[in-house]
């Protein structure tokens, strides 16, 4: 009896073991902009930069070592990250995905100068993960590929994936340990300046590729890149037809595509693609480092770490982390990153998948008092807890439901516009209706530029 009792015991610590050897984490960072002119005595206006100039005390206030909500990571910020990522899970991070914009776009245009920028943040992760692999892609602040950038991170990358990453600026990885492949995209090549050069089609031809060898060879895949596709902003980078291209193309091979990570927005948010209305695929939109968004915006910096099943390459769940900016920069004990909430606790999912976060965009309309708990929750996420981010009205909430759920350029006014239909014809108030009116006349304007 005792014997059979230590079999038992053996065999449950011998399956409890096995399985959480697949259990790995990766980091996903995105949107450093990083800043070498950033100072404490600088002035807002000049992008945080100093200055001779004598402005108002608005201006000339003074600004925080960790950096300012209206302007571009400072070094301080930055090493302070990479330190807090030092002591989570290291011994069982698997990678670290790096999307793009790693320096401001207000940096100097001198590409020597730009090109160190990245060299230092780049040796930064390097002796933070000295033992993992970092996988880089481009954002639209970056340079250009060349053999410059790609011998720069020639250290993370095998062989095969240095040639297309200095030619066209994507590439992919295999993971020898699991069938999961990584495809890292170059989302510039989606922009109207440059989708209808040769790089931009040899990216889709390859990318097609891809997808049909991993289909072949049983491969799950996760598609990294710095801007995710949608219609909802000019905040946006894709062209009308680059969106529908990899809209279409994420359809035919969604059954291998275990995610999708970006950044760009500088915002925590999702994207779910349906294939005749039925969910089948989803995107993960990561906050930035940076605290300063475009447009006026602003959001607290932020890190995420996934937890993944190694084998088969599934998304179980994450952590976003954050700092509260405005705290580290009163403290004399330097900043504080904590986690924020874990995904599936705080919007209560079964599981990181299409149809979980479809039903979670669903309670995100607003028709009734407790799915607007959701939309509340969800609202605090997207600007990483800065409080600003609350004041969102109805309208403002309609256009995130049509942002997450219509990625394409017609759907998405088409959202917008029986939204404000509906509002309308229940005779809820004007200032709504024309929110939502501008939005969609704003989306016009952006779609005529964009064209």
């Amino acid at each position: 009896m005792q014997t059979a009792s230590l079999v038992l015991a053996f065999t449950c610590v011998l399956l409890l073991t096995c399985t959480q050897a697949k259990i790995g984490y990766f980091w996903h960072i995105t949107d450093f902009h990083y800043d070498p002119l950033y100072t404490s005595q600088g002035d807002t206006r000049k992008h945080c930069r100093r200055t001779d100039e004598r402005g108002s005390s608005g201006h000339h206030r003074a600004l925080g070592r960790f950096g300012d909500y209206s302007c571009d990571s400072s070094i301080e910020l930055i090493h302070s990250a990479l330190r807090y990522m030092r002591t989570r899970h290291s011994e069982n991070v698997e990678f670290v995905l790096w999307t793009g914009d790693i320096i401001s776009a207000g940096y100097n245009n001198n590409e020597d100068d730009r090109y160190q920028a990245i060299r230092n943040m780049t040796e930064l992760l390097r002796m933070t993960f000295s033992s993992h692999f970092v996988f880089p892609v481009l954002g639209h602040t970056d340079p250009a590929p060349s053999e410059r950038l790609t011998n720069l991170w020639s250290h993370w990358l095998p062989m095969e994936a240095l040639q297309t990453l200095k030619n066209g600026g994507y590439y992919t990885i295999e993971q020898t340990q699991s069938k999961l492949r990584i495809v890292a995209l170059n989302t510039n090549l989606f922009t109207v300046r440059e989708e209808n050069t040769q790089h931009a089609r040899r990216q889709w031809d390859w990318l097609d590729a891809v997808l049909e060898k991993a289909t072949t060879n049983k491969e799950m895949v996760y598609i990294v890149g710095h801007a995710a596709p949608g219609s909802d902003s000019r905040y946006n980078m894709l062209s009308v037809d680059a969106n529908g291209k990899y809209l279409r193309m994420v359809r035919r091979y969604a059954r291998i595509i275990a995610g999708q990570f970006f950044g760009h927005l500088h915002a925590d948010t999702f994207r779910v693609i349906y294939d005749k209305e039925h969910p089948v695929s989803w995107a993960l939109l990561a906050p930035s480092v940076s605290p300063h968004r475009e447009l006026g915006g602003s959001s607290n910096p932020g890190l995420r770490l996934y937890k993944f099943d190694t084998d088969t390459g599934k998304v179980l769940d994450y952590t976003q982390i954050y700092l509260d900016l405005a705290t580290a920069n009163r403290a004399d004990t330097g900043a504080e990153w904590i986690a924020e909430y874990n995904l599936t606790q705080y919007y209560g999912l079964r599981d990181v998948s299409a149809e979980s976060l479809h039903n979670l965009a669903e309670k995100l309309r607003i028709t009734s008092q407790q799915e607007s708990s959701y939309f509340n929750k969800y609202i605090r996420a997207y600007s990483v807890k800065y409080d600003i981010a609350h004041n969102c009205d109805g309208a403002c909430a309609h256009q995130h439901f049509c942002a997450i759920t219509c990625l394409e350029h017609v759907a998405y006014r088409q959202c917008v516009e029986a939204a404000a239909s509906a509002l309308a014809a229940s005779g809820r108030s004007a200032p709504l209706i024309a929110s939502l009116v501008n939005i969609v006349i704003t989306f016009i304007v952006a779609l005529v530029i964009v064209l």
